[in-house]
């Protein structure tokens, strides 16, 4: 059987810090749990769902969360900003599903 492996896009400086910017434009530089909307200033980067060995660097896989949902995203009680993350990525790219 033989496995296929998928090769995770890494970016590193000003392509890291562009994509940074074009999530925040995206997601106007807002928290993206509903009834949240904290503003979330350009220095904070933004959060890779799925987080984990699974991230990747691509618009596709990252939203903005401030830095409360962050953490609680991180915690063991993350199932509900993880499907506030799903469902806001699924409402630009729908085909990523």
């Amino acid at each position: 059987m033989d496995l296929i492996k998928h090769k995770r896009t890494r970016l590193k400086g000003k392509a890291v810090d562009r994509l940074n910017e074009e999530i925040h434009e995206r997601d106007n530089y807002q928290c993206i749990v509903p009834g949240c909307k904290r503003y979330v200033p350009i220095r904070e980067k933004w959060h890779h769902e799925p987080c984990g060995a699974n991230k990747e660097d691509v618009i596709e896989k990252g939203c903005l969360l401030c830095y409360k949902h962050h953490q609680q995203r991180e915690s063991k009680d993350s199932q509900p900003i993880k499907q506030a993350c799903k469902d806001h990525l699924n409402r630009f790219y729908p085909e990523r599903r």
